[in-house]
């Protein structure tokens, strides 16, 4: 399923009867919200459900607005097809030498961004 700022807004105005207009990026869950520690890991659970992204216990704290939320998604679901898609057939031994050439290719600076020594 696809998760986005949508998404969100229609599950916190279902579940926790927030109007959408009132969750945008810089909507933060206990003191724009009022959502307890209790209500940001059912929202949590709900996303983690649609999207398997999972989340450390922790998450509930430091997650602290809707910015921050889509951001560590985003992230979490790049490294997750990344993973699956580039670790596909190789073996243990290659995996961190395939990784970091993935991440040279993928990642190179243009060489005038490139500081010389």
């Amino acid at each position: 399923m696809k998760f986005n700022l949508e998404t969100l807004q229609h599950y916190l105005f279902i579940n926790q009867g927030v109007p959408p207009e009132n969750v945008t990026l810089e909507t933060e869950f206990r003191s724009h919200l009022h959502m307890s520690v209790e209500d940001i890991r059912k929202m949590l659970g709900f996303i983690t459900e649609k999207t398997g992204v999972t989340f450390s216990s922790d998450s509930d704290y430091y997650l602290t607005d809707v910015f921050e939320l889509l951001i560590h998604l985003m992230i979490r679901s790049i490294n997750v097809e990344i993973s699956e898609e580039f670790f596909a057939g190789v073996a243990d031994s290659d995996k961190s030498v395939g990784w970091q050439e993935f991440l040279n290719k993928k990642f190179k600076l243009p060489f005038h961004a490139v500081q010389l020594s």
